[in-house]
């Protein structure tokens, strides 16, 4: 299947989108640092930037494959 330009505007978009949403926990994490919860606000900021990593990975995966883990788990 090839690339269109329409499947990839859609993936920046939902990538981006997702990449918003964590940074507004992320935010919420360092004010758990602030308020002394270090190891805890750390530990979630880690998470979620890992989360905003995969995202990107699996959406960019599907629009070089033409695929998606609903395709997949359907096979």
């Amino acid at each position: 299947m090839a690339i269109t330009p329409k499947d990839a505007f859609n993936a920046a978009r939902d990538i981006a989108a997702h990449a918003v949403e964590k940074a507004s926990d992320i935010v919420e994490d360092a004010g758990d640092i602030i308020r002394g919860d270090i190891s805890g606000g750390v530990s979630a900021i880690v998470q979620d930037s890992m989360e905003i990593a995969s995202h990107a990975v699996e959406r960019t995966k599907e629009v070089f494959t033409g695929s998606s883990d609903a395709e997949e788990d359907e096979a």
